[in-house]
This record gives structure tokens, C-alpha cells and sequence, in this order.
């Protein structure tokens, strides 16, 4: 990661606007631009007084009710939105995004991206028409322990990753036959999550088969990658509150990875002591600096990378958006065609039932 700045600190900064005052984007994205080279020029809510009130507290010259306004009547560089969903549990993102593309202005977005792979499609083809780029931001492309586990399996040493096992607690509502898909999946629109990060470590999924446990809605699928490996992942809805929320563990060549809870990373290489079964009288390896190394933030220090707007990557991927539209480049991770990937995943559990293997195409 590049170095962090504070905002007051870049001389070139990105004219943005920004769509949507909810408590999402008040916790996780505006603060983000305490560290980011941009300058919030307008707000814009369908309230009114939400839209007031988000221009007071972090600066913004103006407040509008309507984005095409906004868009029409000040000069913007980008674009950044993060809405709810329609009464239905969809996305609204593809009912927006294609009148900002048009007008010439690339965008950072919050997931999931849509309802349907279709959707995402036709805003992939839109995007490649504008010439404009957009971010979604599926968090694990830039999360601190998934950048570092990366940079491990594209080492020499760890050799080609082979298999992936993840875990994330998700509700997968039963098949209707009458409909023929599932219903009632705005929550289960969250396998972008787990999938995100399994996608940017092992890359497309070429083909996938679950099975389900109902009325628990607990899933096992086992994955097929392009690249030739293989994985799996448990959707677990039941687990305890309590649990860890999710994990992942990638093997390569004697090595392995694994991202615990998303912030505590294990690297494991190296060999136990030296002696034959039945005799080995060490179990620390003789090169003890072969063996493996652990990752956690320490939380005693006031060190930016404790902020849980860094430990989730939201300012990572802020920064790789705008870093990106000032040099006048495309973003490169946490794109719209890695977003439409996972939201192929989607359908495949929204329009399959369980017990077949599905093609990715």
C-alpha cells in the first residue's frame, strides 16, 4: 500500500459528489476522506434535512434532493454512491449508475452490485462505452490480511495455490418450484462478501455445486476454479453469535495461509524438528526461521492501521479509486467485471437447485 497522506496534505484532489446520507455511509465512507485525495463539494439525499445535515458535518458546499442536479449544476471529477435497497430487496444501483455514466463521470459504489448477473452485464458494457471506469467496493479486495495473503501465493515459494477452504455465516431461503428460484435472498446478496475475497486470492470460478440444509439454510458448495484448483466453502446461518464470523485457508506447496476473522493472518511454512516417527524430540523446526509467522494488529497504539476504516480496506479502496481517476487509469482491483463475477455466483444459488454442478460462464 502506498503511503498514507491526510487529506490536507495532497495539492490535487478529486471534485466529488456523493449520493446517499444513510448510517452506512456516515460510519464507513465519508470519514474515509480524512485520507484520500478528495474534496466533497455536494451531498445528495432524497430527505432533504438528511442531505442538510451530512453538508454540515463533513463539509460539503452544497446539499441536493436530486443527483441529476447536482450532477448538471456543479464540477465533479467522480461520483461516489451508497444506497439501500428497493421495497423488493434489490440493489438501486443499476437504476442510477447509467445516467452518471453517461454524463461522463466514473464511480466508486458500494455492493452488491444488482439483483441478476444480467444487470451487472449491461452496466459492464455501459462502462466500456463511456470510456469511464467504476469501483465496487467488495472490501476483501483490499483488505489488509487478503493484500498480504496475496502477495504470499504469488511468492515462489508458496507455489500455485491448489485449494481454498472458506467459511462465512449466510441463510439460503428454499427453492420454489412454482417460481422456479428462490425468493426472499436480500440478505443472502452478502455472498459477495465471502466470495470477493475467495475470488481475489484463487481468481474466476469455472464451476460450483452445493448442497443445502432446510429450514436452516445452511450451505456447503465446493468450488472449481479456472486456474485448475479447487475449494469449498460453508455458509453456517446457525453458528453462535458468538463465532468468529468467518475464515479462510489457502494450501499451496507445503504451505499454507490462513485469514482468521479478517484481521489476524497465519503464514505456516517450514518443517517440525528433525528424527524419525517415534523419536522426533523437538517439535520446533531446526531453522526457526522457517517456521510460521503470525499477523494481528496489537490495538495499544494509535496507529492509523488500527482504525477499523483500514482493517476493512474502506480507505484502501477509496484511495485505489481515486489514485486512479487523478492518473487518468482504470481501477485494477474491486472492478465492475470482478463485481459481475460474484454476481453470477448469486444467480447460481438464486436460479439452481442444490445437488448439480453449475458453470460460471
Amino acid at each position: 500500500m502506498e503511503p498514507i497522506k491526510f487529506n490536507y496534505e495532497y495539492s490535487n484532489k478529486l471534485r466529488i459528489g456523493f449520493i446517499g446520507c444513510g448510517a452506512h455511509a456516515y460510519r464507513n465512507v465519508y470519514p474515509t476522506f480524512d485520507y484520500a485525495p478528495v474534496d466533497l463539494v455536494a451531498v445528495c439525499d432524497l430527505n432533504q434535512e438528511r442531505a442538510d445535515l451530512y453538508k454540515t458535518r463533513f463539509g460539503a458546499k452544497s446539499a441536493y434532493t436530486d443527483y441529476m442536479e447536482m450532477i448538471k449544476k456543479e464540477d465533479l471529477d467522480a461520483i461516489f454512491i451508497v444506497l439501500n435497497f428497493d421495497k423488493n430487496g434489490h440493489p438501486l444501483y443499476p437504476k442510477i449508475v447509467p445516467e452518471i455514466l453517461k454524463a461522463g463521470l466514473p464511480v466508486w459504489m458500494e455492493k452488491p452490485l444488482a439483483y441478476t448477473a444480467k444487470e451487472g452485464e449491461e452496466l459492464l458494457e455501459l462502462e466500456a462505452k463511456t470510456g469511464q471506469t467504476v469501483l465496487v467496493s467488495n472490501k476483501r479486495y483490499f483488505y489488509p490480511t487478503f493484500v498480504k495473503a496475496k502477495q504470499i501465493l504469488e511468492s515462489s515459494t508458496f507455489g500455485e495455490a491448489a485449494s481454498v477452504s472458506g467459511r462465512y455465516p449466510l441463510t439460503l431461503s428454499p427453492f420454489e418450484e412454482k417460481l422456479g428460484e428462490r425468493t426472499g435472498l436480500h440478505w443472502f446478496l452478502d455472498i459477495c462478501h465471502p466470495m470477493s475475497g475467495i475470488h481475489y486470492l484463487m481468481g474466476d470460478v469455472k464451476e460450483m455445486m452445493f448442497i443445502e440444509h432446510q429450514p436452516s439454510g445452511n450451505v456447503h458448495t465446493l468450488l472449481k476454479f479456472k486456474s485448475g484448483a479447487i475449494g469449498n466453502l460453508e455458509l453456517p446461518s446457525t453458528q453462535a453469535d458468538t463465532s468468529p464470523l468467518e475464515r479462510y485457508e489457502i494450501i499451496g506447496n507445503k504451505e499454507n495461509v490462513v485469514i482468521d476473522n479478517a484481521i489476524r493472518l497465519a503464514y505456516y511454512r517450514g518443517s517440525k524438528g528433525s528424527g524419525e516417527y517415534g523419536k522426533a524430540p523437538h517439535y520446533i523446526g531446526d531453522n526457526p526461521l522457517e517456521g510460521p509467522v503470525h499477523w494481528e494488529p496489537e490495538f495499544s497504539l494509535g496507529q492509523l492501521y488500527n482504525k477499523n476504516l483500514f482493517l476493512q480496506g474502506m480507505v484502501q479502496s477509496v484511495n485505489h479509486f481515486a489514485h486512479a481517476v487523478l492518473n487518468d487509469r482504470k481501477v485494477e482491483r474491486a472492478t465492475l467485471s470482478d463485481a459481475v463475477h460474484l454476481t453470477k455466483i448469486f444467480d447460481a444459488y438464486k436460479n439452481n437447485r442444490s445437488g448439480n454442478w453449475i458453470t460460471i460462464e
